[in-house]
């Protein structure tokens, strides 16, 4: 091989590597926004009593859950994530024969298009199927339980660090993940894309 063959193959090796270096780099901060999103997602569901399983279950002793409430709940959550699992799956297959649609030297506009709808549709599935879960979670509780929950929620406002994660409406670090100083139910955040 020759030394200008060398060099090249050389360079492309190196800039293979910085760029896998800095996807890598990018990671942790594209799945802490992923996850500040969901956050704030999550808090704007429990100002309108529509909370996750999992929370329920943490509190099932305090609002009082029967043994069958409990059971219905896993089964649900087990539903649901089985559900995202795939959904998740599916949508990043969409996404990668989106970006190959896009790579081509002549993009065909209407095909682009068409996926591009077909992926807003899918994401908008998604998080109606959320929402139907939340939903169906909370027709599982009594209208006492859910009074219960409400007052635990606002126990958990007056003291940080409980149920919702800390003191959200303080200046500061400690204060909502987008950084703005909101007092309760002014604070209207989208949906997670993924769910």
């Amino acid at each position: 091989m020759n030394r200008k063959t060398l060099s090249l193959a050389l360079v492309g090796a190196l800039l293979l590597t910085m760029t896998a270096s800095a996807e890598a780099r990018n990671r942790p901060r594209l799945q802490r926004m992923q996850l500040l999103k969901n956050l704030r997602f999550g808090l704007h569901m429990a100002e309108n009593n529509l909370f996750e399983g999992r929370m329920i279950l943490r509190m099932k002793d305090e609002i009082g859950l029967t043994a069958e409430q409990v059971k219905r709940i896993e089964n649900m959550m087990l539903s649901q994530e089985e559900t995202a699992i795939r959904r998740q799956s599916d949508l990043k297959v969409m996404e990668l024969h989106f970006a190959a649609l896009l790579k081509n030297d002549k993009v065909n506009r209407k095909e682009m298009e068409r996926m591009a709808r077909d992926i807003g549709k899918f994401r908008t599935d998604q998080q109606i199927g959320h929402l139907n879960y939340l939903l169906d979670i909370r027709d599982t509780l009594s209208a006492e339980q859910i009074g219960k929950l409400e007052q635990l929620k606002k126990k958990s406002l007056q003291r940080p660090g409980r149920m919702m994660g800390g003191d959200r409406f303080a200046p500061g670090p400690g204060g909502p993940p987008d950084g703005k100083d909101l007092p309760p139910g002014e604070d209207t955040p989208p949906p997670p894309d993924d769910e």
